[in-house]
C-alpha cells in the first residue's frame, strides 16, 4: 500500500501546485490586480495544501522519528490552516452577508495554535477548521443558487459537489482515518485527489465565482416589438435623462441594420458601446434588450430566461399587438424575480 499512498499524495501535491500556478498567473498576469483579489486566494488556498500535503508525506514516510515527526506534522497543519484561511478570506470576498470576517479571523488564530498546542489537539482544531468550511460553502450555495441561472449555476453546483468529495477526502486522510483502516485512508486520498481536480477544474474555467456580482452591473432593460414598439422597460439605475422611447426605437433599428449587412435571420446576440454591452436575445415577435457594465455569461443567461419567460406568459398578446400597453403592466413582477 504504501506505493499507492505515495502514488496519490503525489497527485494531490501536483494538481494543488498546478492550479495554484494557474491562478497566481492569472492574478498576476492581470495589470489592474489587487491584493484583494480571489484569484490570488484561490492560488493561495491550492498551494497551502500542497504544502501541506508534501509536509504529511514526509512525516508519514522518511521523518517517522521524534522530534522531527511532530515537527513537519504541525508545519503540515500550518500550512492546512493556511489554506482554510485563504477558503474563509475568498468565501467572505463573495458573500454579501456581514460575517465581520469571523470566518478569516478564525482561520488567522488557528493558522498559529499548533505552535503552541500540544499534537494530540491539532486534529480536533483541524476538524473544527474544517466545519467551518463546510458552513462557509453552504452559506456560499445558498446565496450563489439564488442569483445564477444556466450555466453559471451548473458550475455553482460543481463546485460545492467538488469540495464535498474534497472535505470528506480530508476527513479520512487524518491520523483517524489511518487507524480506521488503511483501505479507508487510501480511498480518502483518493477523494481528496479528485475533489482539488474537479474544484480547480472548474474554478479555472468557469465564471461561477467572477460573475456573482451580476447585479451591480445591470443598468436597463427594454423588450422591444418587432416593428420598434417599446413594450417594456425597466431602470436598474435611475437615469431621467434617458428617452427610453427614442432608444428602443434605435436599437431596433441597429438591429435591423446589422442583420441587412450580415444577411442573418438571428438577429444581435452582444454588442459594445464604450462602457456598455447591449446583450439580446430572442423571442417569436419581440427582442429583449440588457444593458449592463460587463458581457457577464450569467447575465445572457438570465436575459434568455427572462425572454422564455416573457413569451411564455405574453406571447400571443405580442403577436396581437395593437400598441396598448395595458396587458404589460405585471411585467414588472417578472423582472423582479429574475433580476
Amino acid at each position: 500500500m504504501r506505493d499507492i499512498f505515495l502514488i496519490l499524495h503525489s497527485g494531490i501535491i501536483f494538481y494543488s501546485l498546478l492550479f495554484g500556478a494557474v491562478f497566481f498567473g492569472q492574478w498576476f498576469g492581470d495589470k489592474f490586480r489587487k491584493t484583494l483579489d480571489l484569484r490570488l486566494a484561490w492560488s493561495m488556498f491550492f498551494f497551502g495544501l500542497s504544502v501541506n500535503s508534501i509536509c504529511f508525506m514526509i512525516a508519514d514516510f522518511w521523518m517517522t522519528f521524534e522530534p522531527l515527526n511532530t515537527q513537519f506534522v504541525a508545519l503540515g497543519y500550518i500550512a492546512l490552516m493556511l489554506t482554510l484561511t485563504a477558503f474563509f478570506v475568498a468565501i467572505e470576498m463573495v458573500l454579501p452577508y456581514n460575517t465581520r470576517h469571523i470566518l478569516t479571523i478564525f482561520g488567522i488564530i488557528s493558522t498559529f495554535l499548533p505552535l503552541v498546542i500540544p499534537r494530540v489537539f491539532f486534529e480536533p482544531l483541524a476538524l473544527l477548521d474544517a466545519i467551518l468550511a463546510l458552513i462557509g460553502i453552504a452559506l456560499f450555495l445558498r446565496y450563489a443558487w439564488s442569483i445564477t441561472a444556466g450555466d453559471v449555476r451548473s458550475s455553482v453546483q460543481w463546485v460545492v459537489l467538488a469540495f464535498i468529495i474534497g472535505w470528506l477526502g480530508f476527513l479520512g486522510r487524518s491520523e483517524t482515518g489511518y487507524l480506521i483502516g488503511v483501505s479507508i485512508y487510501a480511498l480518502s486520498l483518493f477523494l481528496l485527489t479528485i475533489g482539488i481536480l474537479i474544484f480547480g477544474y472548474v474554478l479555472s474555467t468557469s465564471p461561477a465565482l467572477d460573475e456573482l456580482d451580476w447585479n451591480k452591473q445591470i443598468v436597463e432593460l427594454y423588450v422591444i416589438q418587432m416593428g420598434g414598439i417599446l413594450v417594456c422597460h425597466h431602470q436598474f439605475v435611475e437615469n431621467p435623462d434617458i428617452d427610453q422611447v427614442l432608444t428602443a426605437a434605435g436599437i431596433a433599428g441597429v438591429q435591423s441594420l446589422f442583420q441587412e449587412i450580415t444577411r442573418s435571420d438571428t438577429g444581435l446576440n452582444i454588442v459594445s458601446i464604450g462602457e456598455y454591452e447591449i446583450l439580446f436575445a430572442h423571442g417569436a415577435a419581440f427582442t429583449c434588450v440588457l444593458i449592463a457594465k460587463k458581457p457577464y455569461k450569467v447575465l445572457l443567461n438570465k436575459v434568455q430566461e427572462f425572454t422564455d419567460k416573457f413569451e411564455s406568459e405574453y406571447g400571443t398578446v405580442l403577436q396581437q399587438f395593437e400598441g396598448s400597453l395595458r396587458e404589460f403592466h405585471t411585467a414588472d413582477d417578472l423582472i423582479n424575480s429574475l433580476f
